[in-house]
């Protein structure tokens, strides 16, 4: 590389360095990974090539679980497909495609095609399923919006990674997906706060006939066998002080039990809303909650432009409605790289300071 670069640097005009490269050339487990695994790592053994952070008993990824339950429902039903841009390992495709080859397209690094050829797909009577990472799918927002809303095919997206995602980079957080797409005509958008809600959704959007996005983060969460169901669109679950509050929080995601468990420990006179559908949201029991006078927060980790209390205080606003509202999440500005416990607590929208405020309104 030396000897060419050094004529290249002599060189008077036009030059062009053509280099072969070869991933991981010098250590034996990159070299070997055909699946690209090694594409972005967390610490491993570099004597072994082992990866040392493993999942917690009882636990699975978040990935696992929507790619699994999409591979049983595959098994009733042969015209669900699956596609992905490449990302076969990172979202845990791997069963899906060794079981169904002839049913399982990786489109390689190209996000546009693999949303187009979704719609092809659904347009030709079968049933899609795209998965991608939030941060990617914002390269096809035009193919979403035009080839898939627009002619109100049944594409189910799975949206991966949405949320921060840590250490995989400032570039790649995927808090933008809720403002992305919220505005699109024909699309359902929601996230589970649970593995049983997420094989729910799944059910309900393959048993849907118009566009259905599913967003879940990175990491993963406690899990147990259970049987899918269907569950209404549009509709939002109370959990906490049903009863008898002072305070309701309005969140989404996994954070739903992590709020509601806390607020029963230290029994907490608040109800919390689990903000499941983004779109669309629960117009029933916004009406509902906005006739009980009672503080209301709003606490979402995404970007607040566009996201949960957005679409809260349009649908407010529509309906006159009278309601006393604060709202936390990301603010103006992209979030940097780093541990997402750190970055939470950068951007204020760790649990800690979640409480801290609630801690203040009770007081009011």
């Amino acid at each position: 590389m030396i000897p060419a670069l050094e004529t290249a640097k002599k060189h008077d005009g036009p030059i062009v360095v053509h280099v072969i490269t070869k991933k991981g050339k010098g250590y034996l487990p990159c070299e070997d990974d055909i699946d690209g695994i090694w594409h972005g790592i967390g610490p491993f053994n570099p004597a072994t090539g082992k990866f040392l952070n493993s999942t917690p008993a009882n636990c699975k990824s978040w990935s696992a679980i929507i790619a699994d339950d999409v591979l049983k429902l595959a098994d009733n039903n042969e015209d669900i497909l699956c596609l992905t841009p490449a990302m076969i390992a990172g979202s845990k495709l791997e069963k899906f495609f060794t079981k169904y080859p002839f049913r399982s397209f990786d489109c390689g690094i190209a996000e546009e095609h693999a949303a187009t050829f979704a719609a092809s797909l659904a347009l030709s009577g079968k049933r899609p399923f795209l998965a991608i990472y939030s941060s990617f799918l914002q390269r096809c927002y035009d193919q979403i919006n035009h080839d898939i809303c627009r002619m109100d095919l049944p594409v189910v997206i799975g949206i991966d990674r949405a949320g921060l995602v840590g250490n995989d980079g400032d570039t790649h957080h995927g808090v933008f997906d809720i403002g992305i797409l919220r505005p699109i005509p024909n699309i359902i958008l929601a996230q589970p706060k649970d593995a049983k809600e997420a094989g729910d959704m799944l059910f309900t959007a393959f048993a849907n006939d118009h566009p259905f996005a599913i967003r879940y983060p990175r990491g993963s969460i406690a899990y147990k066998e259970t049987t899918m169901e269907k569950i209404a669109i549009g509709t939002w679950t109370k959990h906490g002080s049903i009863n008898d509050h002072k305070l309701i929080i309005l969140t989404y995601g996994d954070d739903v039990d992590k709020i509601t468990h806390k607020i029963e420990i230290n029994k907490l006179p608040i109800m919390v809303i689990n903000c499941r559908f983004f779109k669309p949201i629960d117009a029933k029991m916004l009406e509902e909650i906005a006739k009980e006078n009672v503080k209301i927060l709003i606490y979402e980790t995404d970007m607040l432009a566009g996201g949960l209390s957005s679409a809260i205080l349009e649908f407010a606003c529509d309906h006159q409605l009278k309601m006393d509202i604060e709202r936390i999440g990301i603010k103006d500005n992209y979030v940097t790289f780093g541990a997402n416990s750190l970055l939470r607590k950068e951007q204020e929208i760790d649990i800690n300071h979640l409480f801290a405020r609630i801690d203040d309104l009770l007081k009011r």
